[in-house]
């Protein structure tokens, strides 16, 4: 599994809160959004998912989500898969009421990403079956004929600037800025589930990309040392 992924499920828990229907109370209180997002998020990850502020212009169709955390699995020592300074949204405010809600733009800015290895595999990859196994769900096989049609969105850019992964607390590499399009485009929407999935998968890719940059950055890390104990003894 890849790194791309995980930046790109935290794109993802924004759709995860239109999903619950909370932004159709964009109007009201950011709090409902926040709310929303802490309590789909788990749901969807099978993590912990907090928020520290969430801020919402409704007659732009902009918002701003900050401090927010998404937990680690069971079995992983690291506090956290992922932490962000900020998302911000710009979300079409004419489709907010259709059955394909359009978001312009999902900005991430200064993700953290932590990458770790267990018994069981790595973190990532245990956060990307959870999503997949809420697929299902999504595809409106369950509720009977009398079930409402799920949400779906289509999401025009979804940016990623200044991105760290730290490899198991011993050394953190830069990712490269990453610009991604169209996503549920080809299918005329995609559920929040779906949506999800196609951005942890990304950021996954990307973070195991990097990999080989961080084990060079450990061996110099390791000659260093050695030079400056050498250098002890001269």
């Amino acid at each position: 599994m890849r790194v791309r992924t995980v930046i790109l499920a935290v794109a993802a828990l924004a759709v995860i809160a239109l999903a619950g229907g909370a932004w159709r109370l964009y109007a009201s209180r950011d709090a409902l959004i926040k709310r929303a997002i802490e309590h789909f998020g788990p749901e969807l990850t099978g993590v912990t998912v907090t928020v520290k502020r969430v801020k919402l212009e409704p007659v732009e169709g902009r918002g701003a989500i900050s401090g927010l955390e998404i937990g680690n699995p069971r079995g992983f020592s690291g506090a956290n898969a992922l932490t962000l300074g900020e998302m911000r949204l710009a979300v079409d405010p004419a489709t907010l009421t259709s059955d394909v809600v359009r978001i312009r733009e999902i900005s991430l800015e200064a993700p953290n990403i932590t990458y770790e290895r267990g018994a069981q595999g790595d973190n990532l990859s245990a956060i990307q079956k959870r999503i997949e196994s809420q697929l299902p769900k999504s595809k409106g096989s369950a509720g009977g004929k009398d079930a409402s049609p799920q949400r779906k969105f289509i999401v025009d850019h979804v940016q990623v600037r200044g991105a760290k992964v730290n490899y198991g607390g011993a050394v953190t590499v830069g990712m490269p800025d990453l610009h991604l399009r169209d996503l549920g485009k080809k299918t005329n929407g995609a559920t929040a589930a779906q949506l999800a999935d196609e951005i942890w998968r990304e950021v996954t890719r990307m973070a195991m990309n990097r990999a080989p940059a961080a084990l060079e950055g450990l061996r110099d890390k390791a000659k260093d040392a050695v030079d400056r104990a050498r250098g002890l003894f001269k």
